[in-house]
Parts: C-alpha cells; sequence; structure tokens
C-alpha cells in the first residue's frame, strides 16, 4: 500500500475511531452489560428487560453510529479501490496507446482526438506541453473499461436502472465466461451473470477518466532523439509529431473519477444540507453539495491519480534537426535547410 493511498485513508480511519468511541459511550449511557452467562438464557426471559426506556432511547443513536461504521469502512475500501482503478488505467493506457488498432485512425502511438491543455513546468524546470485525450476515441474506450472493471468490487449487483452498451455487453460476456472457468460450481446459479451485468453497468456510468499527456518540449540538443513537439495549429514537419501523436517515453497521467454508491441510510443522511439562518447553505457542508442522487440511489465522488510513462517501440523516424549539426538552423524546417544538410535520401527535392 502506498503512502498515498494510506494519507488519503486516514480521515475515513479516524472517522471509524471517533464512531467506536461514541458507541461505547451509548452503550454505556443506556446501563447494558454484557453478561456471557445469561446469553443461554435470553430466549426465555420473561422480565421484559428488553423493553427498558433506556434501550428504546438509545437504539435508534445505536443503529445510525452502527451505520456510520459500515459506511466509514466501505469509503474506506472504496478508496483504496479508485487508487487501484486509477493505476490499472495507466497501464492499460502504456500498453493501448502505443498499439496500432485495425478499426479506426488510431494508429501506433496515435490517439483520434486529443486537445491542446497548455504549458506546464516540473520542479526541476523541465517544461512540458500539455494535452488531454478526448472521450469517444477507441484506445480511451479501452482504457475506461480498464478502470471500471476493476471498480466493479464496490459497486451494487442490484438493478440500478443501467443499461450496458456494445462494448460493455462484450466485456460482461467475457467475465461472465471467466467466472464459470474459475467457479464451475456457480455455473448453475442463474444470478451470478445478472450481478456482472449490474455491476459493470453501474461502474461504466458512474466512472469518468481523465488521461493527460505530457510532452517534454525542450531543445533537441538536451533531448536529441526527441524533438520539440509541433503547435497543434501549425503543419507539422516530418522531424516532428503529429498534435494527436505521443512521444516515447512521454508521461500519461491518468484521473479516475468514481460515484461510489452510499448506502441507504448514511447516503440520506449525509445528502442534507444544514442551511443557515438567512436560510442559505453553509458553504462548510461541503459533503452534502458533493453527494448527488440518482435513480434512488446516493453517491460520494472519489478520486485518484496515476502516472506512466508511454511505452511502445522507439520511433526510428530521423530527425533532421539533429543531422545538421549547425545550431542556426537547428530550428529550420527541412524545406529551408541547405541541401548538403540533408541526408542522401531527402536531396535533390525529395522533401518537396
Amino acid at each position: 500500500m502506498s503512502r498515498e493511498a494510506i494519507i488519503a485513508c486516514l480521515p475515513y480511519l479516524a472517522g471509524i475511531v471517533v464512531s467506536v468511541g461514541l458507541l461505547r459511550l451509548l452503550v454505556w449511557a443506556s446501563g447494558a452489560r454484557m453478561q456471557l452467562s445469561q446469553l443461554r438464557r435470553l430466549n426465555a426471559d420473561q422480565h421484559g428487560a428488553v423493553q427498558s426506556l433506556s434501550f428504546v432511547l438509545t437504539l435508534p443513536l445505536f443503529v445510525m453510529i452502527l451505520l456510520f461504521i459500515v459506511q466509514l469502512s466501505q469509503l474506506t475500501t472504496a478508496r483504496l479501490v479508485v487508487e487501484y482503478a486509477a493505476m490499472a488505467a495507466a497501464r492499460s493506457a502504456v500498453v493501448w496507446i502505443p498499439t496500432t488498432l485495425s478499426d479506426g485512425y488510431e494508429t501506433e502511438n496515435r490517439i483520434s482526438a486529443i486537445s491542446p491543455a497548455g504549458e506546464m513546468t516540473d520542479d526541476n524546470g523541465v517544461r512540458f506541453v500539455v494535452y488531454q485525450v478526448s472521450p469517444g476515441s477507441p484506445k480511451y474506450d479501452k482504457i475506461r473499461l480498464a478502470a471500471a472493471t476493476s471498480l466493479m468490487s464496490v459497486c451494487p449487483s442490484r438493478d440500478t436502472g443501467v443499461v450496458l452498451d456494445d462494448e460493455g455487453i462484450s466485456a460482461a460476456t467475457t467475465m461472465v465466461k471467466t467466472y464459470a472457468a474459475i467457479s464451475p460450481a456457480s455455473v448453475e446459479n442463474t444470478r451470478i451473470p445478472t450481478r456482472i451485468y449490474n455491476k459493470l453497468a453501474f461502474a461504466l456510468r458512474n466512472t469518468h477518466v481523465e488521461i493527460e499527456i505530457r510532452h517534454r518540449n525542450t531543445d533537441y540538443r538536451d533531448r536529441p532523439n526527441e524533438p520539440p513537439l509541433a503547435h497543434y495549429d501549425i503543419v507539422p514537419y516530418r522531424e516532428e509529431f503529429e498534435f494527436n501523436e505521443i512521444g516515447y517515453q512521454d508521461q500519461i497521467v491518468v484521473t479516475v473519477r468514481h460515484e461510489f454508491a452510499l448506502l441507504p441510510g448514511p447516503g440520506r443522511f449525509l445528502s442534507r444540507n444544514t442551511p443557515r439562518r438567512d436560510g442559505n447553505l453553509s458553504e462548510q457542508d461541503r459533503v452534502a453539495m458533493q453527494v448527488r442522487r440518482e435513480n434512488g440511489i446516493f453517491t460520494y465522488p472519489i478520486s485518484a491519480t496515476a502516472r506512466l510513462n508511454n511505452e511502445g517501440e522507439k520511433s526510428v523516424l530521423a530527425y533532421i534537426q539533429t543531422l545538421s549539426g549547425d545550431p542556426q538552423t537547428a530550428n529550420m524546417p527541412p524545406q529551408q535547410l541547405p541541401q548538403d544538410q540533408l541526408p542522401e535520401d531527402q536531396q535533390s527535392g525529395a522533401l518537396q
């Protein structure tokens, strides 16, 4: 378990500790005492002690605190699963992005639609050109499916009114066959396929994946194997990447945001806003503002981020900028370079 995951779970763990303390205090205030010797005679008790006033008054509070302990435990588990889903999506990205897909424009290290998001500089002063992958492309859908599959364990198995698309149905069918191969005794249980379909449908509906590409936009003399990335609205030269092409070893940052399904009781309670005296909502009531209800299910957003480097084969395209050897012509397009500074296969109008 990483240090970041432990830090992210600290608020939930602290809430569990506080709830257990309140539960012990409530049991002490109610006057209840655990006597193991009388448990065997509990079914024959005729004194009516279970209907005492203290028990009736404290039972609702006892149940509410107990539900919050269960809810915080589930939130802790969900936080860890979302962290794992972010890493699974990042691993899927470094596998699918360098892959050539047969259905569509997405060839090796290319994404159909990438929108520029500006530039950034890390702590070491290295400048990056930042691009965001637009949803809907084949590679994006496969990365999102990897995140949703990792989140199925914390999704409800009941019918939530969400319908799977074609890709989701194909993935769910494969999961059902895999589950049956792992556990042959479960083949006769007709509820397992339905539960798998419901879990995957909820995960796909309530999971959003953001993919960010960070291309190191430095001078070729500092990084001769990877030239600067051409601006998105300039026609790229042969020695530069196209705007929708991801460079070798570029940073891929994947953020997974999942709407986690809460228990009905705590979810309804947490969704209530706390109005102020003037009638407006309190700005400090952040939990209630984030809880939303859809199809009778209360959800709370949980997000996690993972970062890996793009893998795949290193580009073998000759970078003309690195072959000139002249700093004055380093950033000059190939059409303007002298003929004697071009490779033999590109001389005599080869680039025209």
